[in-house]
């Protein structure tokens, strides 16, 4: 191999290893671009999951109160139901004690 031959030959490895370097930086440069782009959806998904756990807090916090609520008037109507039946029965003992005090 003349001396010509072998520097077609350097040249053409030293270009095809620039083409290989050129090649690994678009590719270093594409993943670089992908990274970011999944750090903003994840980021995205974070917000929403944020979200979500508001949208639950709040739902949870009117749960209870209408369990509170449900409670509350559940024991009113019971009283009320409780004490109107007793109220006739309450009446004829006051009326048959304040006939033997007299």
């Amino acid at each position: 191999m003349g001396e010509q031959e072998f520097q077609t030959k350097v040249l053409s490895e030293l270009q095809g290893l620039r083409t290989d370097v050129e090649k690994l930086q678009t590719d270093v440069h594409k993943l670089q671009t992908d990274v970011e782009k999944l750090q903003l959806d994840v980021s995205g998904l974070s917000n929403h999951v944020k979200a979500q756990d508001y949208k639950f807090e709040v739902y949870q916090r009117g749960s209870e109160a209408m369990v509170r609520m449900a409670t509350t008037i559940v024991i009113a109507a019971a009283s009320v139901v409780v004490l109107s039946s007793l109220s006739p029965a309450i009446t004829a003992l006051v009326s048959a004690i304040a006939h033997q005090g007299s």
